[in-house]
């Protein structure tokens, strides 16, 4: 027991004398800011979703209406504006229309309902007005969504981060100079998510029958960067 008890006085000696592995070091002094920049720049890239809605008794006359009437559109669309557009299909949908009779009876089914909805986007933004009274003349009924947006943001975003940072270390030697110590190097620096530009003009599902042109302006989009910047400071 006297030559257990002496190994284990040593070996608990060592023990403290051996710093742990996963102790965080200390954070040094420092500033914590966020800044954002953004630039203005001209989209080139509309995208417009616009679709038919038929109803018919039947569900098969319902579809079979629509589907005519949307080969009619597209194909009207694609005369107009040639290799300059892609088409994706947006959403389809066949639902019944009912009734609730007052007397409390069970719904009754007065037809069916076929939506189909189609997503396009073009470059020639000066076409868009011209595009939309178009396929309504040849048979769309709704347009749900007018968005001006750019085919490539890297370059613009680029200079909104570029923007971020300058703006963060001027905060942050700000700062620093109002406290009387002196802001040295950078510590962290933490590029935050503000999502992609935001569409400039936005129709909410609206049907249009009129045949009056419709003017359309895309205007300017703001690309942003944020960015959370930590700098070391002294005395």
């Amino acid at each position: 027991m006297k030559y257990s008890n002496f190994f284990f006085c040593i070996a608990a000696g060592l023990l403290l004398n051996v710093p742990f592995a996963g102790a965080a070091e200390p954070r040094p002094p420092s500033i914590e800011v966020t800044a954002e920049g953004h630039v203005e720049v001209a989209p080139d890239l509309a995208v417009l979703d616009f679709g038919v809605s038929t109803q018919a008794p039947t569900a098969a006359q319902a579809a079979r209406e629509n589907s005519a009437r949307m080969d009619a559109v597209l194909k009207t669309v694609r005369q107009l504006l040639g290799a300059d557009v892609r088409i994706s299909t947006g959403s389809y949908s066949l639902h019944t229309n009912q009734t609730q009779p007052r007397d409390g009876s069970p719904p009754k089914v007065t037809g069916y309902t076929a939506r189909n909805v189609v997503q396009l986007k073009m470059k020639a933004l000066e076409r868009v007005g011209e595009t939309i009274d178009t396929a309504i003349k040849a048979g769309a009924n709704q347009v749900q969504r007018i968005a001006f947006t750019l085919s490539d943001e890297r370059a613009p975003r680029q200079e909104a981060l570029r923007i971020a940072v300058s703006r963060a270390r001027e905060k942050a030697q700000t700062i620093a100079k109002a406290l009387g110590v002196e802001a040295r190097t950078v510590y962290t620096l933490v590029e935050q998510d503000v999502g992609s530009p935001r569409p400039l003009m936005r129709a909410a599902a609206m049907y249009a029958e009129s045949a009056v042109q419709t003017p359309v302006e895309a205007g300017q989009i703001e690309v942003r960067a944020r960015v959370m910047l930590t700098m070391e400071i002294a005395r």
